[in-house]
């Protein structure tokens, strides 16, 4: 590895390795507009290194950028650095910690990961120069919170964020969506790059007062993860946050940070599929959020669900795109089935031993009777008894609807259609369509539904854009029923 320059080499996304840049970073100008900076001196270790404890004194320079990455260049200055040359292997698994004091605050540089190296050589000893890194972390603490009477607010950056005077009230407090000025879309499109377009402010109620710093990160990063999921469901893109702020009131009623954590963001291209219109976000909000509870998680994979769909979303293939909403419904159905007992149609096991056995005696007979004396063959027959006993997808995805009371009957007739072109991708490697009667008789169905159910569990009422009709409606449970 020595020898490599910066642009020879580079680490991209989470580990993967790519022989060119990603981009010009000079040509990027928003993009690649600094947030955050800093520069100073502190201490870098090595993490999960059989060295022992190794403390290595640095100069560095570190930035977050509105495309979400941090990165930074370290520089070794003691005169003789060459014992560390050995604990820089430039991978992904090598990674570091950096550590400083910034004007009295704790900086701290996590999962820290060296991608490349300028080397120049002396007469005396070859000299590492702006090692180059990414980081996953960049964090500062100020000072502990001072009372737990004081009032707290916080805020984060996020990316890929459209919005328009959105407030809504949560349990703990008021959420407030604002928007950078700047068309950093115009990048975004151009780069296919995340970028950080807006922020989101959570002001805490009176009565949340809690003792540390710690206590109020995982209840606000609990709360953001579940408003961007939602925000995410929305605008058909993944909304990641980027930056994690939190404010105390002092004395003198000012507002003085006391932490902050900024995380390198999912670098993915996300296009944006809207779902209901970003500039009614507060009502969305205001109808969903209280109905996005942890049952939705546990019992219906909605977590889950969601990201499957904002996957879906971006797949170049039809087909995979056409799986991947697949496999939001069968997410629902097979937590559905599993919270309402409908794994087997038989529970008890000794009813269905009961009634696999005579089915067995029956199958011998037959065989016997049609000649069938493959042992391979009757052993296979025997096995696939146990499949017997589960309810069918079709029977599973038509009960789900039902119990939700989600209508389909104005988006397709029968549910198997559906089910008969996933098997088709999954078992043969085709749908037996050609793309535009993919899209038309199954895909724009599919993705229709996938839609309705989301919304119909959330109890969302409003306008949505109605993926079979390309345009804006009043969104119903049933259009047949008129919910």
């Amino acid at each position: 590895m020595y020898g490599l320059m910066v642009e020879e080499i580079k680490v991209v996304g989470k580990g993967q390795v790519s022989g060119k840049q990603e981009y010009n970073k000079e040509e990027m100008s928003l993009l690649r507009k600094e947030i955050f900076g800093h520069e100073g001196k502190g201490i870098l270790k090595p993490k999960n290194t059989d060295s022992g404890h190794i403390e290595i004194p640095v100069k560095f320079t570190c930035a977050q950028y509105c495309d979400g990455d941090i990165d930074g260049t370290i520089t070794l200055i003691e005169p003789d650095h060459t014992q560390y040359i050995g604990l820089f292997p430039f991978h992904k698994d090598a990674k570091f910690s950096l550590n400083t004091n910034r004007d009295g605050a704790e900086l701290n540089i996590e999962e820290l990961i060296c991608i490349s190296y300028h080397q120049s050589q002396t007469s005396e000893r070859v000299e590492f120069q702006d090692i180059a890194f990414i980081a996953e972390y960049l964090k500062i603490k100020n000072r502990e919170i001072s009372s737990a009477t004081n009032k707290i607010f916080c805020r984060f950056d996020v990316s890929n964020l459209k919005t328009f005077r959105t407030i809504f009230e949560i349990e703990e407090g008021k959420v407030t969506f604002f928007k950078y000025e700047g068309n950093i879309w115009k990048d975004i499109k151009i780069y296919e790059k995340a970028g950080i377009t807006g922020g989101v402010q959570i002001e805490l109620n009176d009565e949340v007062r809690l003792q540390s710093i710690e206590a109020y990160k995982s209840l606000l990063i609990k709360k953001i993860n579940k408003i961007l999921r939602l925000a995410s469901l929305s605008q058909g893109t993944c909304i990641d946050w980027a930056s994690f702020e939190l404010f105390e009131q002092n004395n003198e009623s000012v507002y003085e940070m006391v932490y902050s954590e900024r995380k390198n963001i999912r670098s993915d291209f996300s296009a944006r599929h809207e779902l209901t219109p970003y500039v009614d976000l507060s009502n969305y909000f205001k109808k969903t959020y209280p109905n996005y509870t942890d049952k939705l998680d546990s019992d219906l994979g909605f977590y889950p669900a969601v990201e499957w769909y904002l996957e879906s979303l971006n797949r170049g293939l039809l087909e995979s795109t056409y799986l991947g909403l697949f496999t939001v419904l069968e997410t629902f159905i097979y937590r559905f089935a599993t919270t309402k007992n409908r794994d087997f149609i038989l529970d008890d096991d000794n009813d269905f031993k009961k009634f696999s056995d005579e089915l067995g005696k029956l199958m011998k007979k037959h065989c016997d009777t049609l000649g069938i004396c493959d042992k391979e063959q009757r052993g296979a027959l025997k096995s696939n008894l146990k499949c017997l006993n589960r309810y069918s997808l079709k029977d599973n995805l038509a009960m789900l609807l039902e119990y939700y009371k989600i209508g389909y009957s104005d988006i397709i007739g029968d549910l198997g259609v559906l089910i008969t072109v996933r098997n088709n991708i999954t078992h043969m490697g085709r749908s037996e369509r050609d793309s535009g009667a993919l899209i038309a008789l199954t895909y724009n169905k599919l993705m229709a539904l996938v839609q309705r159910i989301f919304l119909s569990l959330l109890n969302y009422e409003g306008s949505y854009w109605n993926w079979i009709n390309k345009q804006l409606e009043k969104f119903k449970k049933d259009p047949k029923n008129e919910r």
